[in-house]
């Protein structure tokens, strides 16, 4: 699977795009659509992607609306590349509007805990959850932390 990371740091991505958010566009040979971006609809301005590509685009389920988020990159070793900056707990919140699933037609968020481990479709409450799990492990992380640093300081070298 793609990381959300690849998808959507492609230069297009993310950027407010000065073009106008109402397109005309070629499918297949079926004929012509005019699009519009839910950015302009009714106010909303959560939509970030530009749809400079999408203007090309001959294929309906290639068109996406939503905006990244980024998480913080960690410090994580690889046998083969060594320590890394690697992004987590990072995502997408989009709409698929021509999509066959039906969860995808509505704004989900898709989740990357780790790089390219992706939680895919979820919805606001499925989100807090994962949320309210993080938030607990890092209650559990300072207890952690808290006990390692009393571990180290009172740690001599004549007790290893």
């Amino acid at each position: 699977m793609t990381s959300l990371r690849e998808t959507t740091d492609s230069p297009q991505a993310n950027t407010v795009s000065r073009a106008p958010k109402t397109w005309v566009r070629d499918v297949g040979s079926t004929g012509r659509l005019v699009e519009t971006c839910p950015a302009e609809a009714g106010g909303a301005t959560w939509c970030e992607d530009s749809h400079d590509q999408d203007q090309h685009s001959t294929c309906l389920d290639d068109l996406q609306h939503g905006f990244y988020f980024s998480g913080p990159e960690l410090p994580v070793f690889d046998a083969t590349d060594g320590t890394a900056l690697v992004p987590v707990l990072a995502g997408r919140v989009q709409v698929d509007p021509y999509s066959r699933d039906l969860r995808r037609r509505r704004p989900h968020l898709n989740f990357e805990p780790f790089q390219d481990e992706v939680m895919e479709c979820l919805t606001p409450d499925d989100f807090a959850q994962i949320i309210g799990t993080v938030r607990a492990h890092c209650d559990r992380l300072d207890e952690v932390h808290a006990r390692f640093a009393a571990v180290h300081a009172e740690w001599t070298e004549t007790q290893a």
